[in-house]
């Protein structure tokens, strides 16, 4: 295939126009999080580090694919959709750069994080240098941007603090609603982070310290947030959307266990996931994930009770096993993920090791097995393709038919 046809059917199958035949991915999704039987598993993955495709270039992967969504449909790997709805600071200032130089760009991000980041070498993961969150103070900036009637949030154009007309965002979002209500894509809805998104701005350290320091102001911004969480997320089901599930991130633990105090997490997280997960119940949606790398094994019984109850990306690297969670909660917990990604560095026998090891939690249903986190550069091509052949074949997954 020339360079430029091969261009043209991957930007074709990126935008979703590929054709399935039997369930749709929608309801392989829904079936397999409901153990209701699939003709198919979903064939889902977890993305790439910056440098990766671009070192597999090296390896036989086609110049053309140099992206998450050319990757994606050159490999078969399917997809979800994403509500068009932000819950998050807004808006933000506009970044700014502090230093320049041959090796590295220092940045100051629209929330105030200053980062360097390399021009050359490892990309993926910039080196913070200052965070912006140290007092009360500095926290109503932020506070003053959670607002959950700012227009932008739900795709309207414009801002300020007046509450969006209803009948013009229903009007103007009425497509794209329509859209993800009747396509073949399952669709998940942000229910936010009201642990992490305070991390980014205090820093690991500092945030660990303030739940245990000063746990009554942390408390305060967690308030705050979910209460912009909360006010998205009813105006986005006022509007009609059907959810099959609530995506969040957190990101609060490493593999020793988590940063946040767990006294503070059971006692002032979980009430307030509840109230998150409230919202989705009473929409008709059962299914929710938050992205916590690390050894999240301390925290998982909050969740679980506040009705969070699907692991991603269960790394099992950092101290997280999915099959010890299989046994641990039984069919009630739900797993995206899963697979070491360490492993894929290494050999395909090893390889064909993990999956077996995961195989008979994944045919008990819940389970749609992926990598654990963005697939780096170290793994080389050619175990990645195995990997994928593997898995495919195994679990019988995917009705995207790869490329190479």
């Amino acid at each position: 295939m020339e360079a430029e046809e091969l261009r043209a059917l991957l930007d074709h199958v990126a935008e979703g126009a590929y054709a399935s035949e039997g369930m749709s991915l929608r309801d392989r999704f829904n079936g397999v999080m409901h153990y209701r039987e699939v003709d198919r598993m979903p064939f889902f993955e977890f993305g790439y580090w910056a440098e990766t495709l671009s070192t597999w270039h090296e390896q036989g992967l086609p110049e053309e694919v140099n992206d998450e969504a050319t990757a994606y449909a050159y490999f078969g790997i399917e997809v979800m959709q994403h509500a068009p709805f932000w819950a998050g600071f807004h808006p933000l200032d506009k970044a700014q750069v502090l230093e320049e130089t041959d090796e590295y760009v220092l940045v100051r991000d629209g929330d105030h994080v200053v980062k360097k980041e390399l021009k050359q070498g490892i990309r993926s993961i910039p080196h913070y240098v200052e965070f912006p969150l140290k007092t009360r103070d500095d926290w109503k900036w932020y506070k003053e941007r959670l607002n959950p009637d700012e227009p932008v949030r739900y795709g309207i154009r414009g801002g300020g603090s007046t509450p969006p007309d209803p009948a013009a965002i229903r009007k103007e979002l009425a497509p794209e609603i329509a859209r993800l209500n009747d396509g073949p894509f399952p669709v998940a809805v942000q229910i936010g982070s009201i642990c992490g998104w305070i991390r980014n701005l205090m820093g690991f350290e500092d945030y660990a310290v303030a739940t245990i320091a000063d746990p009554a102001w942390v408390t305060e911004m967690m308030e705050d947030i979910t209460n912009c969480i909360v006010g998205v997320l009813e105006t986005a089901f006022s509007l009609g959307l059907k959810a099959d599930a609530g995506a969040g991130w957190e990101d609060i633990c490493f593999n020793s266990g988590p940063i946040i105090h767990p006294d503070l997490f059971y006692a002032e997280a979980v009430p307030r996931y509840k109230r998150i997960m409230d919202v989705l119940h009473k929409n008709g949606c059962d299914i929710a994930y938050t992205d916590c790398d690390g050894n999240i094994t301390a925290l998982t019984d909050g969740w679980m009770e506040a009705g969070i109850n699907c692991m991603f990306p269960v790394e099992v690297h950092g101290g997280t096993d999915p099959v010890a969670l299989r046994e641990r909660y039984g069919k009630d917990m739900r797993f995206l993920g899963g697979v070491d990604k360490m492993v894929l560095q290494t050999d395909k026998t090893s390889i064909k090791k993990e999956l077996e090891r995961l195989r008979p939690a994944v045919e008990e249903g819940g389970f749609i097995p992926h990598v654990d986190h963005r697939c780096q550069p170290s793994v080389p091509y050619e175990n990645y393709l195995y990997y994928l052949d593997t898995k495919r074949e195994m679990f019988n997954a995917g009705r995207r038919e790869p490329m190479y």
